[in-house]
């Protein structure tokens, strides 16, 4: 199966609309994501037909220390190693400009995100009890997995001593 596969980067402003969808599959408030959607770097996997594949937005939490905010990929190309490809690329490129650390976000709920992460190289940091309340934009009652969407899982991996994950040089 030949495909050819491209990283790249989407400046903030209009051109992120088109990625709505995607980032409302990585956050279940679509205020949370408002607020956040145009900040940082914006990187979209794209098919050799310019379908979106997946996407990935990275934003500065520090000084070497970056934050992937939203990870995506599309429904139909879900488990068949896209998101391990594309987080590969986007993780080699984070350490090319210099990032040491990277941290993500999921709920504890999230049994397939918590394993794709560690799957991944990164490892269980710390947790934010109660984070996904209505007072911040998710409705109450979320279950994911049959457990109750309530706690905020928090995973980072060192870059500067680990090796690229994914595909072998």
């Amino acid at each position: 199966m030949g495909r050819e596969e491209r990283l790249q980067r989407v400046p903030a402003g209009p051109a992120r609309d088109e990625l709505i969808p995607f980032l409302l599959l990585a956050d279940d408030s679509e205020s949370q994501m408002r607020a956040y959607y145009q900040q940082g770097e914006l990187f979209v996997l794209r098919a050799d037909d310019d379908t979106v594949m997946g996407m990935v937005l990275t934003i500065p939490e520090s000084n070497r220390v970056v934050e992937l905010k939203a990870v995506a990929v599309a429904p139909e190309r879900q488990g068949r190693g896209v998101g391990q490809r594309m987080l590969a690329r986007v993780l080699a490129e984070l350490r090319l400009a210099g990032v040491q650390r990277v941290t993500v976000a999921t709920s504890s709920s999230g049994i397939g995100q918590l394993a794709f992460y560690q799957k991944v190289g990164f490892r269980l940091w710390k947790v934010e009890r109660d984070f996904f309340s209505p007072d911040r934009g998710y409705a109450a009652g979320l279950e994911e997995n049959g457990i109750p969407l309530r706690d905020l899982v928090w995973m980072d991996q060192e870059l500067s001593f680990s090796a690229p994950i994914g595909e072998s040089a």
